[in-house]
């Protein structure tokens, strides 16, 4: 073996050496624990209040979104209908609407039959405080007000795949 091939050799097996000891340390490393909802109030296209809070004990559907975006349009018939399916004793779905008036949120919600709460953060407040970077973005809730995912993206959304996260 060539001195040039050697050296090769031993830096690829240092190099693969350095990354298996990373992997085996960050799988080591202690779970951070579930990060908790931040709770909130906004009010929705009937200006009642919603408080998070108020719904612990059920699995919450927190879903940012507007009406200008397509990915957002896109997923809302999936969040009708599992709206239209789930036990409202033990679900709950806010969707939230990020920077914009309540005529024109109103205006979307009526055109396409939406009857799921629809919550108006009318300065982004509350979509700073989630750190949304993007639309539509969904937090799924436990019963316990821990964040049990967060889904960046337009999705169609089924009551089996939701009660999946859940257990």
């Amino acid at each position: 073996m060539s001195n040039k091939m050697y050296r090769k050799t031993v830096s690829f097996l240092i190099g693969l050496l350095l990354l298996m000891t990373s992997v085996l340390a960050m799988s080591a490393a202690p779970k951070e624990p579930t990060p908790n909802a931040s709770n909130f109030i906004l009010e929705d296209l009937n200006g009642v209040s919603h408080a998070l809070l108020k719904y612990e004990g059920k699995v919450v559907l927190l879903n940012f979104w507007a009406t200008w975006c397509p990915p957002c349009r896109s997923e809302m018939p999936s969040m009708q209908k599992l709206y239209e399916t789930w036990d409202r004793d033990k679900f709950v779905m806010l969707a939230v609407n990020v920077n914009q008036d309540k005529v024109t949120v109103n205006t979307f919600a009526k055109q396409n039959n939406y009857t799921f709460p629809i919550l108006l953060d009318l300065n982004g407040e509350i979509a700073g405080k989630y750190r949304i970077r993007g639309i539509p973005t969904t937090f799924l809730i436990d019963k316990d007000g821990k964040i049990i995912t967060k889904i960046v993206g337009a999705r169609e959304w089924k009551l089996e795949d939701i009660k999946r996260l859940v257990k």
